[in-house]
């Protein structure tokens, strides 16, 4: 250990996420993403210098960045391995020991997703988060030092016969692994020969460069083999040796690598009559080149594996988890449901303080009255403020999955449109307006701007996308050979997230190049029957697509739930209005050729461009099913944003009048009066038309209050019933499924118990309104009992629900998810099977993502057909919904035989 002089130069590497105070939060991290930031691999740095080595003190670990989500600092760390390093030097016996150099190697190899994977996941080839970059000289020459330092350490002495795996863990390997395989050239030839064809060589000259250091081969006697050798590395066996010896493969990176460079070695050894002592000398540099080639290899064929199996992706939940119940988007859903309860209470809770002073309870007294009244108003205003909460959650999901629509669909909806055209129609369509060309351009200009953000030329790639003809086969094919042979194995070699979006300009010209090659096969043939109706939907696809834009809403969300920067048309004032117009367009639409118009709201555009892709996919043999269920979850998404922001209008004057009754109820108990209006008096006072604003007004929100709660509880009574007759018509359902038929009829049962309480209250608020303008003759009290009734009622209801909650729906077994899944499993099946219809078989996607995303629209055309959501809750229904997901086929069909129960 020794002192650094004060004119040694210290570097503070990385500090991207706290201010120089170490308190506030950094402006460079908060206002730019993706960012650099530097993860030690190892705690010890050998230094070549006169000092020997260099340890990171305080968060020099890591950028802090990471350290934040880790639970541990890279202080803590480095102190420990610190002391531990000059503990152990203290004692003089270890201090040269083999153990000891042992020791270091392995403390000091740590990988760092040890750390940060807890808060992060590992985002291997993802986003590149803790993705390496490196020129590959550098990289090879490390893995060149890595395998020196297993020599020096001995680690086949102390770790067996796998030592790779002892110095580069599982972890290594991935890391490997993204930064030469990105997503999607896991299973592409071309890129892999590119990567032996451009690394090979390195790897021999990293060899040669540390040969060049050995005095043994600096002797005169070895001089012929070594410039044979250096014209080997260089210029390859064909040079040399006048050919290239083929050598059998498995397709993977680097296999069959060493039986080729063993087979020229010796023929270098005989032509340059090299001596034994030479050979063993050479022999041992070439070890670590064959185990170099041996990590590379690892790593590909673990990019490989995962890339089939679907899991090359992130460690993080959010990509390995199945999708919640937020990613269905359906008539009334589960998030909705709660709605109907909020919208129930306050209707009754109106009808309650409304008619607390309009009946005979209180025996005359006002001030009894009013207390009644503002009692039932004030419980009134959480409960219609905690409706205008939700509601607004609720729509600004739907809204974001709208926007999300538009940003990632609308293109592929167009794209599907025009390669089910027959060719000759394709040809009737120009340059600007295929879809195609369309995304090659999009993924290309991404790339450019990419390069210019990372300060790296793209000179090379825009004279090679200048130089294509993409109406053309070859050279299409000749642009994709480029990408996957020179651009993403060489030009780009260090720049991860440059090379995915490589592989994305890749994925669309392969979609191209289908058609194209489509085109070559078919010639002009005669056009389909369906041409027309598709040619048709692909026109209106601009004018739909413009529609669509401009009927988001993508303002920021301020408080939580409020939207900012909508057009006037979307306010909660005009929310009524413009559900009733979305309602009526969707109600007068006759069939399927009705045209777009400008008087058509963008919900019946939906529906007709959902009609036309529906009828479309059931003629053309469900090619195109997922396009036509995502425009229907497009119209569902659309429909409920509006519905919900009329709850929010209904919401937000119900907690605006809560307070008028309030206010009204304290002035009248100060000037002793009825906080009535009686609509028949004659020349009112101003106080009293205040008073008649207060309680028609009151009278008005809480009665739509109520029938909107009703119209919902109608709703969810129709999805439970659809339940009810699907459980019945299963020949021998397991137990949990018979279990949750049984909560379904008792929940159908609540939901018409529900719908008693809501009429008596909207009975309540009626009468009154009767009573007080006069126009039939009632017991004042019958206002009031009937609130009372409703209170009641509702009381009940939540009684119900615990039952159902706490009793049948807690008895249904954690296993009902697959026995729903096994009761089901032929229509799954075949809606499985019919999802799959139209999957490219030059995807580069991995075969199990794209099965896995099958699965996922199985589970929502599934469950929005069978609303279990309606009766099992968010909780048990999202067990359903993941277990459909998971597309765990062999756990469905058991051998056990259930029969129903007498």
């Amino acid at each position: 250990v020794s002192a650094l002089s004060g004119e040694t130069i210290v570097h503070r590497e990385s500090d991207l996420t706290r201010q120089p105070d170490g308190n506030t939060e950094s402006f460079v991290s908060c206002t730019t993403f993706p960012v650099t930031h530097y993860v030690n691999y190892r705690a010890v740095n050998v230094l070549p210098s006169k000092y020997w080595c260099s340890f990171s003190i305080g968060d020099g670990q890591s950028s802090p960045h990471f350290m934040r989500y880790s639970g541990l600092t890279g202080a803590a760390i480095n102190a420990m391995l610190i002391n531990n390093f000059l503990g152990s030097s203290i004692r003089l016996e270890n201090i040269i020991s083999r153990k000891r150099v042992c020791d270091i190697s392995q403390e000091t190899n740590w990988s760092n997703d040890e750390v940060v994977k807890r808060g992060t996941g590992y985002n291997f080839g993802v986003d590149g988060f803790l993705r390496p970059g490196a020129v590959y000289d550098q990289l090879l020459e490390y893995l060149y030092y890595k395998m020196l330092e297993m020599d020096v350490a001995r680690y086949e002495e102390n770790y067996g016969e796998d030592t790779l795996g002892a110095i580069f863990m599982l972890s290594w390997q991935k890391k490997f692994a993204a930064m030469l395989i990105p997503r999607g050239m896991e299973t592409n030839d071309s890129h892999t020969r590119a990567l032996e064809i451009f690394l090979g060589p390195k790897i021999l000259k990293t060899v040669l460069t540390e040969m060049m250091t050995r005095e043994e081969l600096k002797e005169d006697e070895n001089e012929p083999f070594m410039t044979l050798f250096q014209q080997y590395a260089s210029d390859g066996p064909e040079a040399v040796l006048g050919e290239k010896t083929m050598f059998e493969s498995d397709g993977t990176l680097f296999s069959g690598f060493q039986e080729e460079w063993d087979h020229d070695l010796k023929l270098l050894f005989e032509k340059s009559q090299a001596s034994a002592e030479t050979q063993d000398i050479v022999m041992e540099y070439m070890d670590r080149a064959y185990r170099v080639c041996e990590i590379l290899n690892r790593s590909f064929v673990l990019a490989r594996d995962e890339h089939i199996d679907g899991k090359r992706f992130a460690g993080s939940e959010s990509e390995n988890e199945p999708k919640s119940t937020d990613s269905l988007f359906s008539d009334f859903p589960v998030e909705a449901q709660i709605f109907a309860g909020g919208l129930e209470l306050s209707s009754i809770l109106g009808a309650a303080s409304l008619s607390a002073t309009q009946s005979d309870v209180t025996n005359g007294s006002v001030a009894a009255a009013v207390a009644v009244s503002i009692i039932f108003a004030v419980i009134n205003i959480p409960t219609s403020f905690g409706t205008m909460t939700n509601v607004s959650r609720y729509v600004n999901r739907q809204e974001e999955f709208r926007a999300e629509f538009s940003r990632t669909k609308m293109l592929g909806l167009e794209r599907t449109l025009f390669k089910v055209l027959s060719s000759s129609k394709r040809k009737e369509i120009d340059d600007a307006s295929n879809p195609l060309l369309k995304q090659v351009r999009v993924a290309y200009e991404d790339f450019v701007t990419g390069a210019t953000y990372y300060d790296t030329s793209s000179d090379e790639i825009q004279e090679s996308y200048g130089n294509t003809n993409f109406k053309d086969l070859k050279s299409v094919e000749a642009f994709m050979e480029e990408i996957t042979s020179n651009f993403i194995p060489k030009r780009y070699q260090k720049e991860a997230y440059l090379k995915d979006k490589l592989v994305t300009l890749f994925a669309a010209c392969i979609e191209l190049a289908e058609v194209l090659e489509n085109d070559e096969r078919t010639g002009d043939e005669e056009t389909y029957i369906e041409d027309e109706a598709t040619y048709k939907a692909f026109r209106r696809m601009p004018k739909f697509t413009e529609r669509l834009e401009n009927s988001l809403q993508t303002g920021p969300i301020v408080h939580g739930f409020i939207r900012k920067n909508k057009k006037v048309g979307q306010w909660a004032i005009f929310a009524p209005i413009r559900t009733y117009y979305f309602m009526l367009g969707n109600f007068l639409l006759k069939g399927l050729n009705l045209r777009c118009g400008v008087l058509n709201p963008i919900s019946t555009e939906i529906k007709i461009m959902r009609g036309v892709v529906a009828a479309l996919n059931s003629s053309l043999g469900q090619t195109l099913k997922k396009e036509a269920y995502d425009l229907k979850e497009l119209f569902h998404a659309t429909m409920e944003s509006s519905i919900g922001m009329s709850l929010f209008f209904v919401g937000m004057w119900v907690f605006i009048f809560s307070f008028f009754i309030i206010a009204n109820g304290i002035a009248s108990a100060v000037l002793d009066t009825t906080t009535t209006c009686m609509g028949t008096v004659p020349n009112k006072s101003s106080f009293q038309n205040f008073q008649c604003f207060v309680v028609e007004g009151g009278a008005i929100v809480s009665a739509l209050a109520g029938l909107l709660a009703l119209s919902f509880f109608l709703r969810q009574l129709k999805h439970q019933l659809k339940v009810v007759k699907a459980i019945n018509y299963l020949p021998s359902p397991p137990p949990s499924v018979r279990k949750i038929g049984t909560l379904a009829n008792f929940q159908a049962f609540i939901t018409v118990w529900q719908c008693m309480a809501t009429c008596t209250s909207l009975a309540s608020i009626v009468i009154g309104f009767v009573l007080r303008f006069g126009f039939a003759d009632f017991e004042n009290s019958v206002t009031f009992a009937l609130a009372m009734a409703a209170i009641g009622a509702f009381v009940i209801s939540i009684g119900l629900q615990v039952i159902a909650n706490l009793g049948l729906l807690y008895s249904v077994e954690p296993s009902a998810g697959k026995d729903v899944c096994r009761s089901f499993w032929g229509i799954l099946f075949e809606k499985h099977s019919e999802f799959n219809i139209g999957r490219s078989e030059k995807s580069i996607a991995s075969p199990a993502l794209e099965d896995r995303e099958s699965w996922e629209y199985v589970a929502r055309e599934f469950l929005s057909e069978v609303r279990f959501d309606t009766v099992l809750g968010a909780d048990r229904f999202n067990a359903v919904m993941q277990a459909i997901q998971s597309g765990d086929t062999s756990s469905w069909r058991g051998n056990k035989i259930f029969a129903k129960e007498e």
